[in-house]
């Protein structure tokens, strides 16, 4: 029970610690604009706050990894659990291949240029596969709690495959106008999804699955 309490605060305290990194790197940086400019470009290779950035990609890369281990120590879901695993290190991916922003990240990367470098192609195909796995351990926790046979909470089920089409919609939003705030809520959807099933996968209950999800 202390080990599955340590899960869930390394969880909270990951995912705390990614929006106090994002917020505050951004409060630094005069002429960035958190409801235009990307998240990303504050960890980016010209940013003076770059480390906050990182720091902040790297925390959530962590509460993944810890909601990972929940998922699979309670439920022994073994896909979603990977899956989960995999968006945290697309996550460190994207902390790890900085975006270009040699002029600091107000208005980097919001033109029409295809990307400056093998690492910002690396940057985006990190982003892209964070999204993809993410998506895929909603949808897979999604089908198995709402089987009729599984002693998955039914309401994790349909919160799940709201998440999941939430993130959709979100993320379709972040190629118009306002990216920086799309982009924000597009993560607060995906993050609080996480929150709740670190929280659920940690609670005390006495339903267990062993089951193949």
């Amino acid at each position: 029970m202390t080990q599955q309490r340590g899960t869930r605060v390394v969880a909270v305290v990951g995912v705390l610690l990614f929006w106090a990194g994002v917020f505050g790197a951004a409060a630094l940086v005069d002429g960035y604009s958190s409801s235009e400019d990307y998240i990303s470009s504050l960890a980016s290779r010209g940013s003076l706050v770059a480390a906050l950035g990182i720091g902040a990609f790297l925390a959530s890369a962590v509460a993944q990894a810890a909601t990972s281990r929940a998922v699979f120590t309670r439920w022994r879901a073994r896909w979603c659990a990977v899956f989960v695993l995999f968006g945290g290190v697309a996550t460190a991916s994207v902390a790890t291949f900085r975006a270009s922003c040699p002029s600091g990240p107000p208005g980097c990367a919001l033109g029409d240029d295809p990307p400056c470098d093998w690492v910002d192609a690396v940057h985006g195909v990190s982003v892209g596969l964070y999204e993809l796995c993410t998506l895929a351990a909603m949808l897979i926790l999604a089908g198995g709690a709402l089987r009729r046979t599984s002693a998955l909470p039914r309401w994790l089920g349909l919160l799940s495959l709201a998440a999941a089409i939430g993130s959709v919609l979100l993320i379709g939003q972040t190629n118009g106008d306002n990216i920086g705030l799309w982009q924000r809520l597009w993560l607060a959807n995906n993050l609080a999804w996480l929150l709740v099933v670190a929280w659920a996968a940690t609670g005390d209950h006495d339903d267990d699955v062993r089951g193949p999800l």
